[in-house]
């Protein structure tokens, strides 16, 4: 199950390892349409990497910060570095093939 991330938690779950961070809101379709895609994701990649979730609608300190404009918004994060965008509704293997070539990396 994805976890959700908020002002608390967010800076020390994206300190380390790769991490997946979906800004959603729950009036956004096509994040709700992410969602399945998102769940089969975290599963597959489960202890290499982990995805979270952060409602841009209760948490706009954190989606000013990283600059987040649109929804649905995916970043990919190492050791809190942002690695990679992806605007829009995404496809499992885009995603995939991103967080792969980091786990290969390591």
């Amino acid at each position: 199950m994805i976890q959700h991330l908020n002002l608390m938690n967010f800076e020390p779950e994206i300190a380390q390892g790769i991490v997946l961070v979906d800004f959603w809101a729950p009036w956004c379709q096509p994040c709700l349409d992410q969602n399945p895609i998102l769940d089969e994701i975290a599963k597959e990649i489960s202890p290499l990497a982990r995805v979270y979730k952060v409602n841009v609608n209760d948490n706009r300190v954190i989606s000013d910060k990283e600059g987040v404009k649109n929804i649905p918004l995916l970043i990919l994060y190492q050791d809190s570095k942002q690695i990679a965008r992806f605007q829009g509704i995404q496809s499992k293997e885009i995603i995939m093939h991103s967080i792969l070539k980091l786990i290969e990396k390591r």
